[in-house]
């Protein structure tokens, strides 16, 4: 009996493990999509000539003008979750007041992708 208990635990953690594996994988792979939103020309707002790029319409993803938006977009692996955002405090002014979308735009772009990354680990690790 406890062959099988210490079988059915190192399963788990396995299972467990190559979870995470997937959730580090799409984290990676929805932060690089809000960093390409950002970043990506053509953002048609008004050019203000204080600032060196032009600025985003309502319904685009923010346009870069310091860098520091794009520098704080981070993912966090928690034990069975993936939070995904961006560390500035204007972030989340920008996402929802200012009709910027980055994060959920990334989100909603890259799902079925995620799924499956995240299912292939997992699939990776039943069949081994």
């Amino acid at each position: 009996m406890r062959e099988v208990d210490n079988s059915l635990d190192k399963i788990s953690k396995n299972l467990n493990k190559a979870f995470q594996l997937g959730l580090r994988h799409a984290g990676k792979i929805i932060q690089t999509e809000i960093r390409r939103l950002i970043n990506d020309p053509p953002k048609t707002g008004i050019k203000y000539r204080h600032l060196p790029n032009r600025s985003s319409a309502p319904g685009e993803a923010p346009a870069t003008q310091s860098g520091n938006l794009m520098k704080g977009v981070k993912f966090k692996v928690t034990r069975s979750d993936l939070e995904v955002g961006d560390t500035v405090f204007y972030g989340g002014f920008l996402e929802f007041y200012h009709k910027r979308p980055h994060v959920s735009t990334a989100v909603s772009a890259k799902q079925a992708t995620v799924n499956l990354v995240i299912q292939t680990y997992v699939n990776k690790e039943i069949l081994a």
